[in-house]
């Protein structure tokens, strides 16, 4: 049987440990103030890496269009029905001498340089010629002629397996400059039988620009 003392000393006790348990367990870990924690730092900002490309190639510094040794460097371009361009040199068979071949005089029949098989199309162009020429200026093609006139030769332009040429409703204008310099603007030119190529379509138009320059060589 417990004594009074025995008693009394076990109810202090459980007192005791009451009052730990419901208030000393928050002043043993005080809460972490947000105000006081260290502010969070930004993320670290990587410069971006400098492209090893940033910077287009420098043409000019890069191959010429066409060889030194040709008396003209032609560029041409083709859009509409078939798109295409290059550029390659070209040696006139009757005159190296570019001012003497664009020189004025009595009228006669000026072949415009040829451009063969150039460019990712293999774009060519050939025939091209004023009927009559008398010196250097703007002329309007015409596929006939009056007064004894030879006619002009609109451009046949082949570009891959297509061939074009003057039609109905085509139109061309050549201008030629005192140095033997020029160029060809021709529109709506229709597609012809190539051999070896596509049938051609009725209803396909190729649009044609071709500039040259003369390089004085032979």
């Amino acid at each position: 049987m417990k004594t009074p003392r025995l008693t009394l000393i076990a109810l202090m006790t459980a007192m005791a440990l009451m009052a730990a348990a419901c208030g000393g367990g928050a002043s043993d870990a005080p809460a972490v103030q947000p105000e006081t924690a260290a502010p969070a730092q930004p993320a670290a900002q990587i410069p971006a890496a400098a492209s090893p490309a940033t910077e287009a190639p420098d043409a000019a510094a890069g191959e010429p269009a066409c060889e030194e040794y040709f008396g003209f460097c032609i560029t041409a371009q083709a859009s509409g029905a078939v798109t295409g361009e290059g550029a390659s040199g070209w040696a006139s068979s009757s005159n190296t001498d570019c001012t003497a071949l664009a020189a004025p005089g009595d009228a006669r029949i000026l072949e415009l340089p040829n451009l063969l098989a150039a460019g990712e199309q293999q774009i060519a162009v050939a025939l091209t010629s004023i009927g009559a020429y008398t010196g250097p200026g703007t002329y309007e093609l015409a596929a006939t002629a009056t007064g004894g006139a030879m006619p002009d030769a609109f451009p046949a332009v082949r570009v891959g397996n297509r061939a074009f040429t003057n039609g109905a409703d085509s139109t061309a204008t050549v201008t030629v400059n005192a140095d033997g310099s020029g160029t060809l603007e021709a529109q709506n030119l229709v597609e012809i039988d190539a051999m070896q190529g596509a049938t051609p379509d009725p209803n396909a138009r190729l649009d044609f620009a071709m500039q040259w320059t003369c390089q004085g060589g032979g």
